[in-house]
C-alpha cells in the first residue's frame, strides 16, 4: 500500500474542522428556520474551506496567483449561496 501517513501538524486542523462541523450541525438543529443560522453556517463553511485549502491542499506555499484563484472561488461560492438566503 502506498499511502502516506498524516503528519502530526494536521491533527489539530482536523480536530478543529470536526468540532466546527458538529457545532454548526447542532446549531442548525436548534434553530432550523433561521436566516442568521444559515449565514453563520456559510461563514463556518468558508472558514473550513480556508483551513482545507491551506492545510490539506498544501497551497500555503503555492504561487500567489493560484492561492488567489482558489480562495476567490471559495469566496464566490459562499457569497453566492449567502445571497440566496437574503
Amino acid at each position: 500500500m502506498n499511502s502516506s501517513p498524516i503528519t502530526p501538524s494536521v491533527w489539530p486542523v482536523w480536530l478543529w474542522l470536526s468540532s466546527l462541523t458538529v457545532l454548526l450541525a447542532l446549531l442548525s438543529e436548534w434553530h432550523p428556520d433561521s436566516h442568521a443560522v444559515a449565514a453563520l453556517a456559510l461563514g463556518g463553511a468558508w472558514l473550513k474551506g480556508v483551513a482545507i485549502i491551506e492545510s490539506f491542499m498544501a497551497l500555503r506555499h503555492a504561487p500567489r496567483w493560484l492561492r488567489g484563484v482558489v480562495h476567490g472561488w471559495l469566496l464566490l461560492v459562499c457569497g453566492g449561496l449567502l445571497l440566496g438566503f437574503v
